[in-house]
């Protein structure tokens, strides 16, 4: 597998990560019987959603700008994608952290903060293995994950220290 993405690649992958947080989130929200959490479940699918969105804007934007607007799709890059998310940033539904956080804001504020933290650190690995467009590309999304994980504190504020 290549080591190097262009940066509509790595697009692609951000907007894989917030789809995958939404399905986390949606599925806890099910599964929780806990009413207060349910609903900062929902809001934390919502803020995936909105971040998704936000990613769809930077690629349209990028393909704009890009002479390589026919970009190509590649299955096989896609579905590398995907594994690295599901292994590195959304633990699996259920995994002991995540039936933990069932139950108890804090342990879900803390899991959403890990996946954003994680999300930066695997995006700074990105930087170490690209250049040009790609790295710029790259911290746009780091700019976007940090205003997430501040989004995060005005929930643990909301949802924990009531």
């Amino acid at each position: 597998m290549k080591n190097h993405f262009n940066a509509l690649e790595v697009m692609e992958m951000a907007k894989d990560i917030e789809k995958k947080g939404k399905k986390f989130y949606l599925t806890h929200a099910k599964a929780t019987d806990n009413l207060e959490l349910k609903e900062l479940f929902n809001k934390l699918a919502d803020a995936q959603e909105e971040h998704y969105k936000k990613f769809v804007e930077l690629t349209e934007e990028l393909k704009g700008k890009s002479d390589k607007a026919d970009y190509l799709y590649d299955e096989e890059v896609s579905a590398y994608f995907e594994y690295l998310v599901e292994l590195t940033i959304f633990p699996a539904y259920n995994s002991e952290k995540s039936k933990e956080a069932l139950n108890d804001a804090k342990k879900a504020l803390d899991l959403a903060i890990r996946a954003e933290k994680d999300a930066i650190l695997f995006y700074r690995e990105m930087c170490a293995n690209n250049s040009g467009e790609t790295i710029e590309a790259v911290e746009k999304l780091i700019k976007e994950k940090k205003r997430h994980l501040r989004e995060l504190g005005k929930y643990i504020e909301e949802y924990v220290k009531k």
